[in-house]
């Protein structure tokens, strides 16, 4: 295995990694001794990314688009460091195609645990993007995305998003989309934990404007609920 090991080496077909290149990678290294291989041409990409990520902030928005697709089109072959992804964050407001690109990598690494250092900013700019983005009434991905990353941060926004999202409902398809949307939006924990004052929600659309819109808050807690208890139950059953 060894001898095999060292002429793939000798080929350059893999490599053995530095320790920044260990770092770059997010391997552990408990002890300083350890050593890692990898596929050369994965080290060459870490490189091409890490080359991206450092330009974003001195660009014109040409280079920073193009440099957005680039991480997307390799989203799957390198992993960010929380500094990292606050230099993506920096940028969401700036532009709609660029908020849309850096928020599809965000919710990619927050899925996998890793989020961004400066958390005041990343709350603060996912705010502005909702605001200043996603003002049509129809959800799209972008908009999921921004309620994805606010749900994980727990943040309120979601359910002013959320009362915002009931008013407008006009059509009870309009009202089943919006579940599966917010569902799907990761929003579940937020909305049942947000019961009371949904509760109280639920009552005032109903003094205004009968049961239409008030049924959508109701489907939608019920909804909340369940999933919240199927992963609860879930996660008993496998510990």
């Amino acid at each position: 295995m060894y001898r095999r090991i060292k002429q793939l080496i000798e080929s350059g077909k893999i490599k053995r990694l530095t320790d920044d290149e260990i770092r770059a990678f997010g391997y552990p290294d408990t002890d300083g001794r350890a050593e890692y291989i990898d596929l050369a041409i994965a080290v060459e990409r870490k490189k091409h990314i890490d080359a991206l990520i450092e330009g974003l902030a001195n660009s014109d928005i040409i280079y920073q688009k193009t440099a957005f697709k680039d991480l997307i089109r390799y989203k799957e072959k390198y992993r960010l460091t929380p500094a990292q992804l606050d230099e993506i964050v920096k940028l969401l407001p700036h532009d709609p195609e660029i908020a849309d690109y850096g928020l599809q990598i965000l919710r990619m690494f927050v899925s996998r645990g890793i989020t961004p250092d400066d958390t005041n900013t990343f709350s603060k700019n996912l705010h502005n993007v909702l605001s200043a983005f996603c003002t049509n009434s129809n959800p799209d991905t972008k908009k999921g995305n921004v309620l994805f990353l606010l749900s994980a941060n727990d943040d309120h926004r979601v359910i002013e998003a959320l009362k915002d999202d009931i008013r407008r409902i006009q059509t009870r398809k309009d009202s089943e989309s919006l579940v599966s949307f917010y569902l799907q939006a990761g929003a579940a924990p937020i909305i049942e934990k947000n019961r009371s004052e949904l509760f109280n929600f639920e009552c005032e659309l109903r003094r205004e404007n009968g049961n239409t819109l008030a049924d959508a808050v109701a489907t939608i807690r019920t909804a909340a609920y369940d999933e919240v208890e199927q992963t609860f139950k879930k996660g008993r059953r496998e510990t």
